[in-house]
């Protein structure tokens, strides 16, 4: 499908649907690209209020271990804006200790006093293994990952760190980043993110991890882009290709590059793609995620030192609380502060979005001491939010690409584990799919 007039549609407007959108058009490709929102992003997107912009989903990107969309951004002349965030770290233990390590550092947390030396070597040992062991060397490449995919990653941890190196490092690691019981999840990640440590260094881009869609579509000259259009349906050309209705519109396409919620892109392929692949795409593992974002007109805590609060194993509701001055500096007004208050997945079961909300502000008081009632609070709450990457995932997900149609192409970070780097990859690799008119 090289060349010019090829037209390719691009449904959803997040991080993958940007990527995929600009790579096409580099390659001379026609491409419409869908959003059902009033702005792209996907659930990258900020919210502006009264000062304050808060993160809709994702927080940050992470260095090295982001090398596709730190090559996109330097492509674009945008790489040198990030903004470095320092993510001094906090570990909260039962008895009310605190331990400090950051978490772009990994080999910090052995620094914590709570654990012994015992404990240290074992875990240095683990990690030395890690290191040096064949393994996967991408932390967002779902096909690489799937030939690691063996086991559960509290298993994993337990056998490789010990008891200890799970409950200081593992679980509040992970716990931060995907909110699930160890046992949800694949092993491959974190095995990827012990060969890759040396690589990490966390950044946000100076208007928050929704600006990178809005570069990527504000360098993408010709793209012929549809906001607040959902697509209705998608059904196959009566000369090949595809047809589209798109906000009572019917469009004419000759590929597309199907890059929304995958629940979403199930019912778009239903009568297209094989019933075990829709069915595969709809069952994809989501959990339920939330977090609540607070803002603070006047600082409370001004002298507060450390970015990120972890707890230990314990019954929190909550996995992570961050200062937003700290992450993101652009997201607060002159003197004041917000904080992001992200929550585990099992106790959301049985919380109401209130009680959500009281939960965070009691984590507030815990972590950073009394204040006064926010300025602003917006509660985050998606039923399907993070796609999990449980065991054996990797694989499922990457054999979807080889069952699509001619024309058909997939894209989203599901395809390895929720990240912004598995967004745009996957982005990429559909866009030159799709130039190639490979099946894959």
């Amino acid at each position: 499908m090289t060349g010019e007039n090829v037209k390719t549609a691009v449904v959803g407007g997040g991080p993958a649907g940007c990527a995929a959108a600009y790579y096409l058009r580099k390659h001379g490709h026609d491409v419409v690209l869908f959003e059902t929102q009033d702005h792209v992003g996907g659930r990258t997107s900020q919210l502006e209020r009264e000062g304050f912009s808060f993160g809709s989903g994702a927080l940050f990107l992470m260095g090295g271990i982001y090398p596709r969309t730190h090559a996109l951004l330097e492509e674009l002349g945008h790489d040198g804006e990030l903004v470095p965030w320092d993510a001094r770290t906090q570990v909260l233990d039962d008895d009310g200790q605190r331990y400090r390590a950051k978490f772009d550092q990994v080999v910090s947390f052995l620094g914590m006093p709570v654990l012994s030396w015992r404990d240290k070597l074992r875990i240095a040992v683990g990690v030395a293994r890690t290191f040096l062991s064949p393994g996967p060397q991408s932390c967002f490449d779902g096909a690489e990952l799937a030939k690691w995919d063996t086991g559960d990653l509290e298993s994993w941890s337990r056998r490789v760190l010990g008891d200890r190196g799970t409950r200081y490092i593992t679980e509040p690691y992970m716990g931060f980043l995907y909110a699930v019981p160890l046992g949800w999840l694949s092993p491959a990640l974190f095995h990827a993110v012990i060969k890759q440590f040396h690589k990490l260094s966390l950044s946000v881009p100076p208007g928050g991890a929704g600006q990178i869609s809005r570069w990527i579509v504000d360098a993408t000259p010709g793209l012929e882009l549809h906001l607040s259009t959902a697509v209705e349906k998608v059904a196959t050309g009566p000369a090949g290709g595809y047809r589209l209705q798109a906000g009572g519109t019917t469009h004419e396409v000759d590929a597309v590059v199907m890059a929304p919620e995958p629940g979403v892109a199930a019912d778009l392929l239903e009568g297209i793609a094989p019933d075990h692949s829709v069915r595969t795409l709809r069952e994809c593992p989501y959990s339920d995620y939330a977090h609540v974002q607070v803002g603070y007109k006047v600082n409370p805590w001004p002298k507060f030192a450390a970015s990120v609060a972890l707890p230990a194993t314990t019954p929190r509701a909550w996995g992570a609380c961050v200062l937003q001055s700290h992450r993101h500096p652009g997201s607060v007004p002159p003197g004041g502060e917000g904080v992001g208050v992200y929550f585990y997945t099992p106790p959301l079961a049985d919380m109401t979005d209130d009680e959500i909300v009281e939960e965070a502000l009691a984590a507030i008081t815990e972590v950073y001491g009394p204040a006064p009632r926010p300025d602003v609070i917006e509660l985050f709450h998606y039923p399907r939010g993070l796609s999990i990457a449980t065991p054996g995932h990797y694989a499922r997900m990457d054999v979807l690409h080889g069952q699509m149609p001619e024309g058909m192409y997939l894209a989203g970070d599901y395809f390895a584990h929720a990240g912004i780097e598995a967004a745009i990859l996957s982005g990429e690799r559909a866009a030159l799919n799709a130039v190639a008119g490979a099946p894959r």
